[in-house]
């Protein structure tokens, strides 16, 4: 569309300056040509919803309402291909255009940088924990059908239940969908990871939905190498970051020590000797120095620091 519809258009909406609004007067001054012009800009403006909080668009009622002016228009100097590119623009085109802005208006986008933890309240009564280094974007008023959010990073959700209205959450390469539930959900480029804390839980690929998998409370599965795998088992740690907790259960202590590296963001070497030392013992909201006491009371284990790099010795196990 030519500057000069796209003016007049701002001006009936009150959105130019004052010297710009003084421009378009001046214009429609000059002539009855210019003056009719505007008053048809006006008239199918006016006789849309663009105008209305309701506006969605509508190409054949918006096509009637151009067909209508037109046909009604003495307008001269354009053809009348040209009138009607230009009305069926500002009632479509611009209505769209105005439309998805006005959605993007609504669009909220929370990030977290290093060692930053949020927690945010959706309108529907979701709660939602974002992990660091994470983005997750989501619309005001969650209307529609489904409510539709998107995440890259980490982040624990706390669904409300809405049986008519699924929760849907676009990752990466994955989505998860659900009525009511709660669950830690880890998207990025090519890994997915989601452990389910109550509810059922439908995680699938974004681009096959055909390829999904449904998990029940206490399930957990894994987007890798191109693959969807339901797991075996269910990672009570997966939301340490949030909590604060670590339980632990006959687990290696190789895998405690990357739970804890992970936590701290620190470097722990683990002895050959001792790695696969079975640990079972549970931390509430501990430092790690404390959590290092406990495991050398519980299996013996010493630990040496330097710098942000720790090292665990021992006789074995």
């Amino acid at each position: 569309m030519q500057e000069l519809e796209f003016k007049i258009l701002a001006y009936i909406k009150g959105e130019l300056s004052e010297n710009e609004q003084l421009q378009v007067e001046q214009w429609v001054a000059q002539s009855d040509a210019n003056q009719q012009v505007f008053n048809e800009i006006e008239k199918i403006y006016l006789s849309s919803e663009l105008n209305t909080s309701n506006f969605t668009p509508d190409v054949d009622s918006a096509w009637n309402t151009v067909i209508s002016a037109i046909d009604q228009s003495n307008t001269s100097g354009k053809s009348m291909l040209y009138r009607i590119a230009v009305m069926i623009t500002l009632v479509v085109g611009l209505g769209l255009i105005a439309f998805q802005y006005q959605n993007q208006d609504d669009l909220h986008v929370a990030r977290t940088s290093d060692n930053e933890i949020k927690k945010i309240e959706l309108a529907d009564g979701t709660v939602v924990w974002l992990n660091e280094n994470s983005v997750f974007s989501y619309p005001q008023k969650l209307s529609g059908d489904e409510r539709v959010v998107e995440l890259v990073g980490q982040a624990y959700f706390e669904v409300a239940k809405d049986p008519q209205r699924p929760f849907r959450i676009l990752g990466e390469q994955t989505a998860v969908e659900v009525l009511g539930t709660s669950f830690d959900f880890i998207s990025r480029t090519n890994y997915s990871n989601i452990n389910v804390t109550s509810g059922i839980v439908a995680f699938e690929l974004i681009d096959n939905d055909e390829i999904k998998v449904v998990l029940e409370k206490g399930t957990q599965a894994t987007y890798k190498s191109n693959q969807l795998i339901k797991n075996e088992g269910f990672d009570e740690n997966a939301s340490s970051w949030m909590t604060k907790d670590f339980v632990f259960k006959s687990s290696p202590l190789s895998v405690v020590v990357e739970k804890l590296s992970q936590h701290f963001d620190v470097k722990i070497k683990v002895d050959d000797a001792i790695k696969n030392c079975l640990i079972t013992s549970s931390f509430e909201n501990k430092e790690l120095d404390e959590i290092l006491d406990t495991l050398e009371a519980i299996a013996n284990i010493k630990n040496e620091k330097k710098g942000k790099t720790i090292k665990l010795t021992g006789p074995g196990c």
